[in-house]
């Protein structure tokens, strides 16, 4: 495992700071304590510029908490607070970690991950992000086209099983409206990124 020069200062802010940080407060005073880090990486673009000090703080908090256990403490990683805790504090093997925790770890100390994120990665997992977060901002909608509003259990099945009973209804050539069939054709693909992995 490669040595993260960022553990020592991290748990530095950590210490002076028992209610905790978001990784990006944490950012934002590394970089104030160094001129380096606040310049790491800018050339290439500031998409994998903001990608690789993401990198790095995750890398030294996940390195922290295999540490810190040793010593009986916690560390509870999450975007929206990273918080040092006493291990009884600590709920589960995670620490309080957000879902998906060991893959999340397995990911950050791996420092391949690291040097062959490019630029055209990053931008596409920026991508993906949005078009998952416009969805979700549309996806009362298209359930609501698709009948499906006020459904207590929605599941891929009940979306797919819903949508071949309408597009079979209002196809063209069984007498459909062709722009009734686009929208049912659209909620349903709108819908299949938000729960096709149901």
């Amino acid at each position: 495992m490669h040595n993260n020069p960022l553990i020592c200062p991290i748990l530095s802010l950590l210490r002076a700071s028992p209610a905790g940080l978001s990784e990006l407060e944490l950012i934002k005073r590394l970089q104030q304590r160094d001129a380096a880090f606040a310049g790491k990486g800018t050339a290439p673009g500031a998409d994998l510029a903001l990608f690789r000090k993401h990198f790095l703080v995750m890398n030294a908090l996940y390195q922290l908490q295999g540490l810190l256990r040793e010593e009986g403490l916690a560390l509870r990683i999450d975007p929206l607070l990273i918080v040092l805790v006493s291990g009884e504090e600590c709920n589960g093997p995670g620490g309080g970690e957000l879902a998906g925790g060991e893959a999340l770890r397995r990911y950050y100390l791996d420092w391949d991950n690291l040097h062959q994120t490019s630029a055209s990665d990053v931008a596409a997992l920026l991508q993906g992000f949005w078009d998952r977060y416009h969805a979700v901002d549309r996806q009362a909608e298209a359930l609501a086209l698709l009948g499906l509003a006020g459904c207590e259990a929605i599941t891929w099945a009940s979306i797919q099983r819903r949508y071949r009973q309408l597009i079979t209804r209002h196809h063209p050539d069984k007498g459909g409206e062709p722009g009734r069939f686009i929208e049912i054709r659209e909620a349903y693909e709108l819908l299949r990124r938000l729960h096709a992995r149901d």
